[in-house]
């Protein structure tokens, strides 16, 4: 038997992100199922860093997030950038439409933080965001400093960095079940044995419903699919380019290697996977509704085929709030996950905000709306 101060279930960006928050301050012991960090959902999206959006919490750890991947220590990461400034457009196509509130609301936050989001609309957002050619956009939302970030890239500096500060990590090793006495649960049940733990953090997604059900733990947890596609080579998805993301019609752009990932946006509620090895085969049938989005959005890229792709899992409550915090009901057990699609846009900062009441104090229980 094994003991530590936390063990983090789970190598994505968020169970990676605070073990590099917490290691040299508490002995951290992360275990994943899979063979290496940030292979599963966390290496499934776009990796866009969206701060104009309308959750203000979400907002404020996305900000957080910004400024954390501007200050990345060398030692940690030895010269790799995980985030790439390449400027965002966000639009809507119909004046009247309800998004157009919510973004301008999410603009004014931004400005009242102090932000740049310029309004821009016509032909000026396709001369900022050239995919928006002939495009129905009646209003864009630009940032210039936003940009992508690559999901691995960014977890080898969190592992790096936390093994540095004396952090232990086990990869190709399964949690078979929670360890509990008294009504709290004490440890974890591995493959290579039994850890003991003050706190034993959950931050594995779409498997964490599966760990927890046999103790009468319900938190209600959604794997919805989506699809992200490659496309052809397209001019307009030159290095250093925008990506773009119609709101209203649900289709977002990103140049990547001379074409552009593509994704519609679709949501299709899945079961679980059993073990790691989530991402899944691509439907013919959304490749086509992605096409026809594209015809419609932005016909400047209509012509564009759409080719492979991936289906990646993103996980949800039923309030759409990320799942962190200690549990109301069970002692010891916090939770970090259901970040849905903004993992990689709050993960840094949410590492941080956890470990700090980890190091500090007893993390904060979750809200009811999380504890059907």
């Amino acid at each position: 038997m094994m003991r530590t101060d936390v063990v983090i279930v789970g190598a994505g960006l968020a169970g990676t992100s605070l073990a590099w928050h917490l290691a040299g301050r508490r002995d951290v012991l992360v275990v994943e199922q899979g063979s290496q960090h940030c292979a599963e959902a966390s290496a499934q999206n776009a990796g866009m860093v969206r701060r104009l959006v309308g959750d203000p919490t979400e907002r404020a750890l996305a900000c957080r997030t910004f400024e954390l991947l501007q200050q990345l220590p060398s030692n940690d990461w030895q010269g790799a950038e995980p985030f790439t400034r390449t400027g965002s457009m966000v639009a809507v196509c119909d004046s009247d439409s309800p998004q157009r509130a919510k973004l301008d609301r999410a603009c004014a936050g931004l400005r009242d933080a102090g932000i740049a989001v310029a309004i821009v609309s016509g032909a000026d957002i396709a001369a900022l965001a050239p995919a928006f050619t002939d495009s129905p956009a009646t209003r864009g939302y630009w940032i210039a400093d936003e940009g992508v970030c690559d999901p691995h890239t960014l977890g080898s500096g969190f592992v790096r960095g936390a093994r540095r500060q004396g952090a232990e990590f086990w990869f190709d090793t399964r949690v078979l079940s929670l360890q509990t006495s008294g009504g709290r649960v004490t440890g974890i049940v591995t493959e290579r044995g039994v850890i003991t733990a003050e706190h034993i953090v959950l931050a594995t997604a779409a498997w964490t419903p599966g760990l927890v059900r046999e103790f009468g733990i319900t938190r209600r947890i959604r794997p919805l699919a989506r699809h992200l596609f490659f496309s052809d080579p397209h001019e307009f998805a030159a290095p250093g380019q925008p990506w773009c993301w119609i709101e209203d019609r649900g289709v977002y752009v990103r140049p990547e290697t001379g074409g552009f990932l593509c994704s519609p946006c679709d949501e299709t509620e899945v079961p679980p996977p059993v073990g790691p090895g989530s991402k899944r085969n691509v439907d013919p049938m959304t490749r086509a509704e992605a096409q026809e989005k594209l015809v419609t959005a932005l016909p400047a890229l209509g012509t564009v085929r759409l080719g492979q792709g991936w289906v990646g899992l993103r996980t949800f409550t039923e309030d759409r709030r990320p799942l962190v915090g200690a549990d109301p009901d069970v002692e010891g057990l916090i939770w970090m996950t259901a970040l849905g699609g903004s993992g990689v846009g709050v993960s840094f900062a949410l590492g941080e905000r956890l470990a700090a009441e980890l190091i500090s104090q007893p993390p904060a229980r979750l809200h009811t709306p999380h504890c059907p």
